[in-house]
């Protein structure tokens, strides 16, 4: 398993250039999207997943021709290629990437002010139970807590590609964060957090107990820079032909 993290930031490089370099699905859905700030995320989920599949051994003429499908419960893979499994997510300025040989859900949370009654309404009762152990003690503490739950619910159901909307509290994690025990299926996937990023909690979890120790950060906006440079180059040789 390969993670890669990387921080976005206003775009010197025009959207409409960018976007040559990404998948069609994605590039229908940033056209779709208004906001500037969701756009530009979105745009460098899109680049890190390419960055991802690249760095996974795959050449540049078949990034070309990938197709995005969906399966049974709407988790994106990538058409023709079963030993690529991989997932995104982005928060605040970061967006991360997870690419294995089997499947993986993965997800980052901005940890940002919170509600107990959150917790009340979607965490388990033996999770509610360790928030509430830790009210008194340390609110930082408490923070890091709610977020690794969260992330880790998040993580499981976007591995089984279900989505928050199938409800997270049949998901309960570990005291450890090394596990989650799907309680409606019976089955135990393995997690793991990460807490490189100041203000930040990432979770990934699959079916298999080896994770990186750290993600690996990329600097995404000097990479496509290069590329889209190398890129408009070819272009004007192959017009002057």
């Amino acid at each position: 398993m390969q993670i890669y993290a990387a921080k976005t930031c206003e775009l010197q490089a025009e959207e409409k250039r960018l976007c040559e370099l990404l998948d069609r699905d994605r590039i229908q859905k940033i056209a779709a999207i208004r906001s500037r700030k969701e756009r530009i995320r979105s745009i460098f989920a899109g680049l890190l997943l390419r960055y991802a599949f690249l760095q996974a051994g795959y050449d540049i003429e078949v990034w070309e021709q990938a197709e995005i499908e969906r399966g049974m419960y709407g988790k994106p893979y990538i058409k023709g290629e079963p030993y690529f499994h991989y997932g995104l997510s982005h928060s605040g300025e970061w967006v991360i990437c997870a690419a294995d040989r089997m499947p993986v859900g993965i997800d980052i949370q901005e940890m940002k002010p919170w509600k107990m009654t959150l917790a009340k309404r979607f965490y388990h009762e033996e999770e509610y139970a360790r928030l509430l152990a830790l009210e008194t003690k340390s609110q930082v503490r408490q923070t890091e807590e709610f977020y690794s739950m969260w992330t880790a619910k998040e993580s499981a159901v976007k591995l089984s590609g279900r989505g928050i909307g199938a409800g997270i509290s049949q998901y309960v994690t570990a005291g450890d964060y090394n596990s989650i025990c799907d309680k409606n299926a019976g089955r135990i996937f393995y997690t793991r957090r990460y807490r490189m990023l100041e203000g930040y909690m990432i979770c990934v979890c699959s079916e298999s107990n080896f994770f990186p120790d750290l993600p690996e950060r990329i600097d995404l906006e000097n990479i496509v820079w290069r590329e889209t440079d190398v890129k408009s180059e070819r272009k004007k040789c192959s017009e002057k032909r």
